[in-house]
């Protein structure tokens, strides 16, 4: 395949693209008001949790890829394959952590402050 071949499909590839966007562009409206922004209080505690416990969350699933990458290539290495099962055992740990304070902050929100 030549150089002329290749630019040719690259550039046929990037204006059906391009087409693509503009077409889902111009059937996009502005959403009157905002999901995003809590309008009372205990929304804002639980999109605060949620984001917190996300981002925490993402750091433990992390954990657990980065233990399990160095379980793997521990090669016969006892000690590193002992870090990579600490590593996937705290990072499970972290993951257990996150589910439980989620679930005591949705109840504690709908309990303490949902009025009755």
């Amino acid at each position: 395949m030549n150089l002329k071949h290749i630019f040719s499909f690259f550039f046929v590839n990037i204006m059906l693209f391009a087409t693509e966007v503009a077409s889902a562009a111009s059937k996009w409206s502005a959403p009157s008001k905002p999901n995003s922004v809590p309008t009372s209080f205990d929304k804002a505690i639980l999109n605060m949790t949620n984001w917190i416990l996300g981002f925490v969350g993402s750091i433990a699933v992390l954990a657990i890829i980065w233990g399990g990458i160095l379980y793997l290539t521990s090669a016969g290495d006892e000690s590193q394959a002992e870090t990579g099962k600490k590593t996937i055992k705290n990072g499970l740990l972290g993951l257990i952590i996150c589910g439980l304070a989620y679930a005591i902050v949705v109840v504690l929100v709908e309990t303490v402050l949902k009025p009755t």
